[in-house]
């Protein structure tokens, strides 16, 4: 490409020394135009840097690029001084966005970087393809360029596009090859070893590079994630598979990158590693990645299951646990202080945001609850959620709801045995925020609730240790074989005894017992029933004052359906609600054999209701299932009332213990007793 008057005016301004390099470089002297790269490298004069562009662009023709990479002098000499000329074009827009002021970068990149993209990017796709895809050639023997100098001219361009520049990161966000050229690359350098980049410095450039690529993949996707572009990035990446499983090995590694920096070391020291802007860089490039895999969440369900399925939630936990005891020794610098502070909090919003979006966006809502409690959940709130207090409070009190599952139960059981060892210190850091202590102390005693009910009560489902069958002749069956295909619930020890159960009374009560268990036949539904049903009684025996109120309220709101009102349990939100709505508005929920008026002689609670619905959080979206408790009864004759009994007498316990003594009223009605205790400010609780 031959220079214009322009040009060379300007090339005259240079120091004859440099002037001599020029003219060296312009007959093709690799010598020179590598020489020409260090001066770049070396002079803060960003006019006279930006005056070598024009020799840079003279070896990156595209029609020069060879097709294959032989072991010839010409082709060796031709990628030779693309490599030299592509990395002093970085350097000299480095430079730029150092000193000059963002209006001004942005101009200076726009026009090297991306007016020029069209040779630039040739050349960029032939380094990735010959030296970073598959198997790298040895560089000694080709073109003297190892894997970390490839990573820099591939990735950085792309980066100071996406950071310094509208229309660069309007031609990433809209360009399908660039899009596949960066999802590649990103694959590739997540790959990566931490001494495979920079001569093996000990990580601190793979920091940087695995920064770099995770900041423009997000920028892809960024601000509003947009499906086409998702499935352009995941096809590059070879399917949902390994792209999940690169977006998560960049988050363990900046988690475990964060927490191996030695604390003793984060100083402002002039001498020594800059452990600080390593620091800061893995805490953005954290906080960076899970944005991006809340992004891709938002964007495609298949990503969000397949997130879940390889262990996204636990994975984001325990990185933001790695690397808290780093970020908050980093904030007890004075002079980070503010910076600690700021990006300490992108960092924990990003994670609790997509827990949050785990928890309530997902089909897998329940292997994920189970994800983050094994991972240490309760502790990353108590030690950081006063940096976040509103959203790391707003996701502790999503977990209740999920503590019908044995599963999410038993998880946090052990959490709260993890967390008994660190007391003393997690209470003080919960008391640095009233919200987050709060929040902790309702949810610990809910849980502790249910835990105590789990304790005196028989939690094995008893309809699968024996026949369902009252005319078997076996008393005790253990695990029956066979099992109803309808309501996937009753058992049977042979074919016989169905066929006669089902002439007998399960004709019916499939029909229920399939509402019961949710007409998606949620397998978290139908393996956790008896659990639902003792959560349900207490909840009934707790609060039996507000579901008078909700009753009475619907009384006035529906007057024509007295008789036919649904009372409505909602399970998936904590605190406990409770609601009322005629029958009518249930049709369509349950199994469609079903008709709600079968139910008409039982009866529950204080009302005049025909049935009770329980509102679950089962997946993505919420489930109606009919009340386990009455389904349970109608279908098997329950025989879990000393459960029940037990189930009210540690709710009696609960109240002797929390208020007064029981007082003297004895209230009746239709199939229950509440005695009424009186507490010092005249409240009334019934059991």
């Amino acid at each position: 490409m031959a220079l214009t008057a322009q040009e060379r005016i300007a090339l005259r301004s240079l120091p004859r020394r440099i002037q001599r390099l020029v003219d060296g470089a312009l007959r093709g002297s690799v010598y020179d135009v590598r020489q020409l790269n260090n001066w770049v490298g070396a002079s803060t004069n960003v006019e006279l840097n930006m005056s070598l562009l024009p020799i840079f662009y003279t070896h990156l023709d595209p029609n020069v690029i060879p097709d294959q990479l032989l072991p010839t002098k010409d082709v060796q000499e031709v990628v030779t001084l693309a490599k030299w000329s592509l990395r002093g074009i970085v350097r000299v827009c480095s430079g730029v966005i150092g000193a000059l002021n963002k209006t001004r970068a942005d101009s200076i990149i726009t026009d090297v970087l991306v007016r020029r993209w069209d040779v630039l990017f040739p050349w960029m796709q032939f380094i990735y393809r010959h030296f970073l895809h598959g198997t790298p050639q040895n560089p000694h023997e080709d073109c003297s360029i190892v894997v970390g100098e490839a990573v820099d001219i591939t990735s950085i361009p792309l980066h100071q596009m996406a950071s310094c520049s509208v229309a660069g990161h309007n031609l990433i966000q809209t360009n399908m090859a660039v899009q596949r050229f960066i999802s590649k690359l990103w694959l590739y350098i997540g790959k990566l070893k931490d001494g495979d980049l920079h001569g093996g410095t000990e990580g601190i450039g793979a920091g940087q590079a695995r920064g770099a690529i995770v900041r423009i993949i997000t920028l892809c996707m960024d601000p509003l994630p947009q499906p086409s572009t998702l499935h352009t990035l995941v096809d590059a990446a070879g399917g949902h598979e390994p792209f999940v499983a690169s977006a998560l090995r960049y988050i363990r590694w900046f988690g475990r990158n964060l927490g191996d920096i030695p604390r003793s070391n984060i100083t402002l020291s002039p001498t020594g590693p800059d452990y600080i802007s390593i620091l800061t860089t893995l805490v953005i490039a954290l906080s960076t990645s899970v944005r991006f895999i809340r992004l891709v969440s938002i964007a495609d369900p298949t990503c969000r299951e397949k997130l879940i399925l390889h262990g996204a939630p636990s994975n984001v936990v325990a990185a933001l646990l790695q690397a808290w005891p780093t970020v908050s020794v980093m904030r007890e610098n004075t002079p980070m202080e503010n910076l600690a502070a700021v990006k300490s909090s992108e960092m924990l919003e990003g994670g609790f945001g997509y827990t949050a979006l785990a928890l309530l966006r997902t089909e897998a809502c329940i292997p994920a609850a189970c994800q983050v409690l094994d991972a240490g959940f309760i502790e990353l709130v108590l030690q950081t959620g006063f940096r976040c207090s509103h959203t790391a409070s707003g996701v502790l009190m999503l977990i209740p709801r999920f503590f019908v599952y044995h599963k999410v139960l038993s998880r946090f059981q052990k959490a709260l045995d993890r967390t008994e060892d660190d007391a003393a210190r997690l209470q003080f850091l919960a008391r640095k925020n009233e919200e987050v202590q709060n929040s902790w102390a309702s949810v610990h005693q809910a849980a502790r609730q249910i835990l105590d009910i789990c304790t005196k009560t028989n939690a094995l489902p008893f309809y699968e240790q024996r026949c369902a069958s009252v005319e078997c002749p076996c008393d005790a069956n253990e695990h029956p074989h066979y099992r109803c295909s309808g309501c996937l619930i009753a058992r049977y020890c042979s074919r016989d005894c169905q066929r006669r159960d089902w002439k007998s009374r399960h004709r019916t009560s499939c029909r229920v017992l399939h509402s019961a268990a949710g007409i998606s036949k949620s397998k978290h539904i139908r393996c956790n029933l008896p659990l639902i049903t003792l959560v349900e009684t207490f909840n009934y025996a707790l609060y039996a004052d507000r579901i008078q109120d909700a009753m009475e309220q619907a009384r006035g709101r529906y007057p024509d359906e007295t008789d036919r009102l649904v009372l409505e349990t909602d399970l998936s939100a904590f605190p406990v609600t409770f609601s009322a709505r005629p029958v009518q508005e249930y049709y369509g929920m349950f199994d469609s054999r079903f008709e709600p008026t079968m139910l008409k002689e039982f009866r529950g609670l204080p009302g005049k209701h025909i049935l009770m619905t329980i509102k679950l959080k089962a997946g993505q979206e919420t489930c109606v299932i009919l009340s386990p408790r009455v389904a349970l009864k109608l279908a098997f004759q329950w025989p879990g009332t000393r459960d029940e009994q037990a189930v009210l007498s540690s709710v009696q316990e609960h109240l002797v213990t929390r208020f007064a003594t029981p007082g003297d009223v004895i209230k009746e009605g239709d199939g229950f007793k509440m005695v009424e205790y009186r507490h010092s400010d005249a409240s009334s609780y019934f059991v």
